[in-house]
């Protein structure tokens, strides 16, 4: 392993392991897994005809390092990056009534595409900001013109240097866990960041006093996504964002106890402060 690497066949050694059996998965072993579903269900869903299962890490987070600097948990990308948003948006120590009207959207399927009929590609969110906008104003153009003096916050995580592994970062544009929250930049719109978004972010994190850091991908290696260009196309002005962490889509994630508790501050900032490029 230690010679050629760590490489997994998806088909036949990726497959979940319930039990032991020399039995094919044929329809008596799909009837033992239903019995052991329906305990768990109320009497109404005891005819059980179909399920989706998520599988993942049932161990409670926890705060590591020398001087407990880190939290490890599973699923920070995107729960973090949830988290922070709904905590600012709901923030009660806001002392005046925000001028714009505040949302905060998330959505199931990012990590397969977001083409799902809830995902980011849906109708679901134009839907209804369209509705909030007939329920607000007498004009059809509303809408649009509300779209166009908007700006959004696509908020996922970050790849945070990892010092086991330098070849797979460009040292000139690496960021830091509990060195700030990351603005992330691709010339190739994989991230829907442009230079006037980036200096509102910057502006933001300022007047939050939050430090920030600025992420750019290796040429030479293929650069992930977020829900940011799919939103964007709304006609939102948007810059993507996330706190760094290290061991991402791992079942087993750590992020930095500082960078969470700034990226919630400077969405604070953001939801508290009346803008001219919100909605």
């Amino acid at each position: 392993m230690n010679e050629e690497g760590l490489k997994f066949q998806k088909q036949n050694e990726l497959a979940l392991i319930l039990a032991e059996t020399s039995r094919q998965l044929a329809p008596s072993a799909l009837e033992d897994f239903t019995s052991l579903l329906l305990p768990h269900l109320p009497d109404e869903a005891k005819h059980l005809l179909s399920w989706d299962i998520a599988v993942y890490d049932t161990q409670k987070g926890n705060i590591w390092g020398l001087n407990n600097e880190f939290f490890a948990h599973r699923q920070l990308d995107n729960l973090a990056s949830c988290h922070s948003a709904l905590t600012a948006l709901l923030d009660e120590k806001r002392n005046q009534v925000p001028q714009s009207t505040l949302v905060c959207a998330f959505f199931d399927h990012e990590e397969v595409g977001s083409e799902s009929h809830c995902g980011a590609a849906s109708h679901f969110l134009t839907d209804t900001l369209k509705r909030i906008s007939d329920a607000t104003s007498n004009s059809t153009q509303d809408f649009a013109r509300a779209l166009a003096r908007s700006f959004m916050i696509s908020a996922d995580m970050a790849h945070a240097y990892h010092p086991h592994f330098p070849s797979v970062y460009d040292t000139q544009h690496a960021v830091h866990i509990n060195q700030g929250v990351v603005i992330k930049i691709n010339v190739n719109q994989r991230y829907a960041t442009d230079s006037v978004s980036q200096a509102m972010f910057m502006n933001w994190c300022q007047q939050a006093k939050v430090p920030y850091q600025l992420y750019s991908h290796r040429n030479d290696l293929p650069c992930g996504s977020t829900i940011g260009n799919i939103v964007a196309k709304l006609g939102l002005r948007t810059v993507d964002v996330g706190c760094p962490m290290w061991a991402m889509h791992s079942c087993r994630e750590s992020a930095g106890v500082f960078d969470h508790n700034a990226m919630i501050d400077v969405m604070r900032y953001f939801f508290s402060t009346s803008h001219d490029d919100t909605l």
